[in-house]
């Protein structure tokens, strides 16, 4: 008994599942605009219902009766219908109705909601620009749109809405990391619903907008189009690049290499890239810092590239303005900070040239921001040995292609620290070898 019951609800189920309705007429070929699967209910969108006609195909024989509800299946009244075989057609379609076979008691009954979108196809009227509090960051678009809402009812009775959607495009302009330039950038941003007030983020070109749909217009070959005025921009957008040809010996101490500064001198160059033509005006400013006084000084430029040489030890900082051509709009985001070594000076106690290849084989002097320097090897007797003046560069313990004996030698060194100071520091160093 079970087992027959199992079997009749199953061949109920199939048989609900495998009818079929098919709407036909109007303007063009309907669109089935929605599938609400959790009610069983199609919503169609037809352009006019001149021809329009809703057919139903069941699997099995029988009587089809077909019944139309305008707020609620259980209000429903029955229509008349023209049934040859096992389909059944109804002609007197109406807008803003529901459709159905058979009785809303059912297991799983199935339905149609007919709406004439030539009774509700948008209308453009104006499409304006209107500057925000943050202008230059956002900036509003006014479309003054008429569109009724493609409302239905669910076969409970509860309303529901079919979502129209619109797209406003326009030119602005984006920053390519990979190029290192701005590039021109076509938006096509989708709106959904209501779309009197559209925030968007202020465009970066001059440019005018488009408002275009609704999507179902579109299908049907009716959309609607409306340009606004040209807009002239005024947001900006400023990057940087930073670069330094500078490279640190290997008895050069500076900081590590992912921080922006190092041993003086150093020279940057520092090359800004704004949204042109709307951006016009660069300034840098580098200012220098004391860690007790604050502010030490400040540098102020007008140009896009700036090319500095740092040579004071201490921190900095370098920023960048850039404004538009209405002086309205500064993007003053992009900054640098940079730390310049003191100056440091170290003198090794003992080197072994010619004893261990690759190993403390050279007399070299570790250093850190230092200029017009010059380095003096002295013997017992004061005579002077090996002199060399590029910091990075030292002395192999030769003299006249041969290797000094071993013994103390006096190493003076004169510089002129990141203060701008002459300093002279000295120092015994021994000179270790295995053979003379």
């Amino acid at each position: 008994m079970k087992r027959s019951i199992l079997f009749l609800i199953l061949i109920h189920l199939f048989s609900s599942l495998s009818a079929q309705y098919s709407v036909s007429g109007g303007n063009g070929v309907p669109l089935q605009a929605e599938d609400n699967t959790s009610y069983h209910l199609k919503v169609y969108l037809l352009n006019g219902l001149s021809g329009a006609s809703i057919s139903f195909t069941s699997s099995g024989a029988g009587t089809h009766q077909w019944y139309r509800y305008t707020d609620k299946a259980n209000n429903a009244v029955p229509v008349s219908s023209v049934q040859v075989g096992n389909t059944s057609t109804i002609t007197d379609v109406q807008n803003g109705c529901g459709y159905f076979v058979g009785l809303p008691t059912e297991a799983l009954p199935n339905y149609v909601w007919i709406i004439d979108y030539s009774r509700y196809a948008p209308h453009f009227f104006s499409l304006q620009t209107s500057e925000e509090s943050d202008k230059c960051t956002s900036l509003k678009i006014l479309a003054d749109v008429e569109a009724e809402q493609l409302a239905y009812y669910l076969p409970t009775g509860a309303p529901a809405a079919l979502t129209r959607t619109y797209h406003l495009q326009y030119t602005t302009q984006a920053w390519s990391d990979d190029a290192k330039q701005f590039i021109s950038k076509n938006e096509n941003m989708e709106l959904h619903g209501l779309i009197s007030e559209i925030v968007i983020p202020a465009p970066l070109a001059d440019t005018w907008f488009t408002l275009t749909g609704d999507q179902f217009a579109e299908y049907f070959g009716m959309q609607q189009l409306i340009r606004s005025n040209d807009y002239s921009a005024i947001a900006v957008e400023a990057h940087v690049v930073a670069k330094t040809t500078k490279e640190h010996s290997d008895n050069e101490i500076h900081n590590t290499d992912d921080v922006l500064g190092g041993s003086a001198p150093v020279d940057y160059t520092f090359t800004a890239y704004a949204n042109e033509p709307v951006a016009v005006q660069y300034k840098w400013t580098v200012t220098q810092f004391d860690s007790i006084s604050g502010v030490i000084s400040a540098f102020v430029r007008y140009e896009k590239i700036l090319d500095y040489q740092f040579v004071q030890d201490g921190y900095y900082r370098v920023t960048l303005e850039v404004s538009d051509r209405q002086s309205i709009c500064v993007d003053s985001t992009q900054s640098f900070n940079l730390m310049i070594e003191s100056t440091v000076i170290k003198i090794p106690n003992a080197f072994s040239p010619g004893s261990s290849i690759g190993v403390n084989d050279e007399l070299k002097i570790s250093f850190s921001s230092v200029f017009d320097f010059k380095a003096s090897v002295y013997n017992r007797w004061g005579n002077l040995l090996f002199q060399w003046s590029d910091p990075a560069k030292g002395w192999d313990g030769r003299v006249n292609g041969k290797f000094v004996p071993t013994g103390a030698y006096y190493v003076i060194v004169e510089y002129k620290d990141a203060s701008g100071k002459n300093r002279t520091m000295s120092r015994a160093v021994n000179v270790l070898r295995v053979k003379d």
